[in-house]
C-alpha cells in the first residue's frame, strides 16, 4: 500500500533549543558540487556565531544514532585570519564550541549523498538521493548553522549544463544565487540540482516550477495538464493560496523522479515525489492522488500548521480531500471515490477501539492505518456531520476556510481545542462529542449512518478471508439524498 509522508514540523527545533540571543543576520553558504562525484556536497559558510552550539535539524533522521551528521565529514572551523577553532560533537547531530566565541567562524565539511543507499521509515525522499542527471536535497541533509540565521544568502557552484530548481528567491544578477529568509525557510525545503527538465507554468497568480529527472520527462506535459486545474481548485478548497509566514508564496516547486517505490513528501513551497513505475494515462488516479495529496500538504501542514502532532487531522484529511479533488476533477469516478472510502473503512476497523487515533499519532508508522485511514473517515464523518447541521449549506471546505483565514494568514498554530471550536462555528452546533468520542477516544465511527445521509449503503462482506465493505448508492434515492450526495462530490451525482 502506497505511503504518504508526514509534513516536517519545526515545533521541536523551535521549541527545544530556542534562542534567547540577538538575532544573527546574513551568514553566506557555499555549495559546491563536483563534476566527478555528484554525491559529494562541499559547503562553506561564513557567520558570527552567538552561541556556543552549531547544529542540524534534530528531526527527519531519528532512525540513524546521529541523525543527518550521519553523512557529514571533514567538518573544521576557522577564525577569519586562518587559526582553528575546536569544535567538540556532543551527539544528535550537535557540536559545541570552544569559548571564547569568535567574532566570526568560517565553517567547511563535506555532506556524503549517501541518504537513499539506507533503508528510510517512509522513503528517501524526505531525505536525499542522487540520480543519473541530478541529486535532491533537502535543507535539513544539507546545513549546519545555528537557530538564530536570518537574511541567508546560499550560493551554489555546480557542474556546466547544470541548473538549480528551488522555490528560494533568485539573487539578480547572479547565477544559482539565492536569498532565503530565515533557518525555517533553509531546512524546510526540497530542491533538484542537476541537468534535468525544468518547466515553469503560470497558473494564476501562481507560479508552479515543475523539476522532472530525464527518466520522467515524457511524463512532464501530463504532469503539467493534471496540475494545471487542480491548482485552483486547491485555492478555491481552502480559500487562497499556500502562505508561509503570513505572506502568500506565490511559487512552489514539484520535483519528481523515477525509483523503485510510490512515495511523495512535502516541504516549504515544494514538493518531492518518486514513481516507481511511468506516469501515463492509464495509471493517472494512482501517480494523480500522490500530486494532489502532496500539494495539498503545501495548505493542510504548512500554511494551516498545529503547535503538536495532528497526524489524523494533517494526514487523514488531507487524503480525504485529495480524493474529493480528484473525484471533482474527474481523475477517479464517483464509484471509484467510494470504493477507496470502503477500502479505507476495512483499514480503520481492522484497528479501531483500542486507542485514539489522534494518541496514536505519537506513533504514527506504528498506527498507521488508525492515523491516516482512521483520519480519512473521521474526515469523512465530519464533512456529513457539517452538512446536517447546517442543511446542506456548509461542509469541510467551509471549515478548512476558516481554519486557513485564522491560522494560516496569521502564522498562528492551532491546537485541538480550535479544532473542535471551528468546527463548532462552521456547524452552528456543538460538536465536542465527536471529537472526545472518534478522535481523542476510542470510540469506533459507524460509517454506514452519515453515509445513509448521501443516500449511501455499506454492506459488510468478506473475501478471501477478510472483511470488506462495499459502498452503493441505494436503488431509490430521495431528491435530498441526491443533492447533498452532488454538493459533497462537488459535481452532479450519477443518476438513478
Amino acid at each position: 500500500m502506497k505511503r504518504l509522508l508526514a509534513v516536517p514540523t519545526f515545533a521541536l527545533l523551535f521549541g527545544s533549543f530556542s534562542p534567547t540571543y540577538a538575532a544573527q543576520t546574513s551568514p553566506q553558504y557555499t555549495v559546491t558540487v563536483p563534476e566527478q562525484d555528484k554525491r559529494l556536497a562541499k559547503i562553506e559558510v561564513r557567520f558570527s556565531p552567538k552561541t556556543d552550539t552549531i547544529l542540524m535539524y534534530p528531526e527527519g533522521a531519528n532512525h540513524l544514532p546521529d541523525g543527518w551528521a550521519t553523512f557529514v565529514r571533514s567538518l573544521v572551523a576557522k577564525t577569519d585570519a586562518g587559526a582553528a577553532i575546536p569544535l567538540e560533537y556532543i551527539g544528535q547531530a550537535r557540536w559545541k564550541v570552544s569559548e571564547p566565541l569568535p567574532q566570526n567562524m568560517n565553517l567547511s565539511y563535506e555532506i556524503l549523498i549517501h541518504h537513499d543507499q539506507g533503508r528510510w521509515p517512509f522513503g528517501h525522499d524526505e531525505a536525499a538521493y542522487a540520480k543519473r542527471d541530478c541529486v535532491f536535497y533537502t535543507g535539513a541533509s544539507l546545513f549546519i548553522g545555528a537557530l538564530d540565521f536570518e537574511n541567508i544568502g546560499v550560493q551554489f557552484n555546480v557542474p556546466s549544463g547544470w541548473h538549480v530548481s528551488t522555490p528560494w528567491q533568485e539573487v539578480a544578477g547572479k547565477r544559482n544565487a539565492f536569498s532565503v529568509s530565515g533557518v525555517e525557510e533553509l531546512i524546510n525545503i526540497g530542491m533538484l540540482v542537476g541537468k534535468h527538465t525544468e518547466r515553469s507554468v503560470k497558473i494564476g497568480n501562481l507560479e508552479v516550477m515543475l523539476a522532472v529527472g530525464q527518466d520522467l520527462k515524457e511524463s512532464v506535459d501530463l504532469f503539467e495538464a493534471t496540475i494545471k486545474p487542480l491548482v485552483p481548485a486547491a485555492i478555491n478548497l481552502f480559500g487562497g493560496a499556500p502562505v508561509i509566514n503570513g505572506t502568500q508564496t506565490g511559487k512552489f516547486v514539484v520535483i519528481a523522479n523515477k525509483d523503485v517505490f510510490d512515495g511523495g513528501g512535502t516541504f516549504i513551497r515544494s514538493i518531492s515525489m518518486l514513481f516507481k513505475d511511468d506516469p501515463n494515462m492509464r495509471n493517472r488516479s494512482e501517480w494523480g492522488h500522490i500530486i494532489v495529496h502532496e500539494m495539498l500538504h503545501l495548505w493542510n501542514g504548512q500554511t494551516i500548521r498545529e503547535a503538536e502532532q495532528e497526524y489524523w487531522f494533517t494526514e487523514g484529511f488531507t487524503d480525504y480531500l485529495a480524493y474529493i479533488l480528484e473525484t471533482r476533477a474527474r481523475l477517479i469516478s464517483e464509484q471509484d471515490l467510494f470504493n477507496i472510502i470502503a477500502r479505507k473503512y476495512d483499514e480503520y476497523l481492522a484497528v479501531a477501539g483500542k486507542t485514539g487515533m489522534r494518541r496514536a499519532g505519537d506513533e504514527k508508522g506504528k498506527n498507521y492505518d488508525l492515523v491516516y485511514s482512521g483520519g480519512l473517515i473521521a474526515a469523512v464523518a465530519l464533512d456529513i456531520e457539517l452538512r446536517r447541521n447546517t442543511k446542506g449549506a456548509k461542509g469541510l471546505s467551509d471549515f478548512m476556510q476558516r481554519m486557513y483565514r485564522e491560522f494560516g494568514a496569521s502564522g498562528k498554530k492551532y491546537k485541538i481545542e480550535d479544532v473542535i471550536r471551528v468546527a463548532n462555528i462552521t456547524a452552528d452546533a456543538d460538536l465536542a462529542a465527536f471529537f472526545k468520542e472518534y478522535v481523542e477516544g476510542a470510540k469506533v465511527i459507524s460509517l454506514d449512518r452519515y453515509l445513509a445521509y448521501l443516500g449511501l449503503d455499506v454492506r459488510r462482506g468478506a473475501k478471501e478471508g477478510k472483511s470488506q465493505s462495499v459502498i452503493r448508492r441505494r436503488a431509490k434515492m430521495t431528491a435530498s439524498e441526491h443533492a447533498a450526495l452532488s454538493r459533497l462530490i462537488g459535481r452532479p451525482s450519477v443518476s438513478n
